[in-house]
């Protein structure tokens, strides 16, 4: 008996084109902001009808969800993948933030998105909620950290990183200031100065993203759009016998 692959088929195409919907959406909402109705504006830099689009996203909020939290959980599965193999928790959390402000230079649509989408980039399904608390509570138990409510520390690390990174995205934020935040949260969260200072300092690897990733092919287009287009030049006009 011959296997069915329509089903599998068919998923591989919504998938596709859920994937196409959340890349055009990073873009609008990058460039119009969050408050902005940009359902119309997805479908144009899509190119699907409208009738496509409903079939995955009912409302501009469910489309801002779905493209922060692919996004952003995207980009903590890389990070969490690179720190899981340091030693201690106070290592693998100033990593990762390093690696999450690096990141947010390199890629500028990252940047973008985050300041526009502000404290709703950490919205509930994101994966940060899933590992940070688990860095914080051994750093505590290990005595890296001070015993603070979760919520708190979490508060402190999410709301500056997003402050952090509206600053990367107006080009405010220079290796002295990123250097001087990273210290500051370390230390708020009971980390001793001397050794934050040390552990900033060691050599950060920039993390690695596949030319397929979310973050890859959208930030892409996103500096195609912002690339100057070429004018061709006039041909001369023949010259007269």
């Amino acid at each position: 008996m011959l296997e069915d692959h329509r089903p599998r088929v068919a998923a591989e195409r919504r998938a596709r084109m859920r994937r196409t919907l959340l890349e055009a959406a990073l873009l609008v909402f990058a460039e119009k902001g969050v408050d902005a109705s940009v359902i119309d504006d997805v479908i144009t830099a899509a190119g699907v009808s409208r009738g496509t689009f409903y079939n995955y996203f009912r409302t501009n909020g469910e489309l801002l969800i779905a493209a922060n939290e692919e996004l952003g959980n995207e980009l903590v599965r890389h990070i969490e993948e690179r720190v899981a193999s340091l030693s201690t928790p106070a290592a693998r959390l100033a990593t990762g933030i390093r690696l999450y402000f690096d990141v947010s230079r390199r890629f500028p649509l990252l940047a973008h998105f985050l300041a526009r989408v502000g404290p709703q980039a950490a919205g509930p399904g994101n994966l940060l909620y899933t590992y940070l608390p688990v860095h914080l509570a051994e750093g505590v138990k290990r005595g890296e950290f001070v015993e603070m409510p979760t919520l708190a520390a979490l508060d402190i690390i999410v709301g500056s990183g997003i402050l952090v990174v509206t600053r990367i995205s107006a080009g405010e934020a220079d290796d002295k200031y990123l250097h001087a935040c990273l210290l500051g949260l370390m230390r708020s969260l009971g980390y001793p100065s001397e050794r934050a200072d040390a552990l900033l300092a060691t050599p950060l690897l920039p993390l690695d993203f596949d030319d397929e990733s979310l973050l890859v092919r959208t930030h892409r287009r996103y500096m195609d759009q912002k690339r100057p287009k070429r004018t061709r030049s006039p041909s001369p006009a023949p010259r007269r016998a």
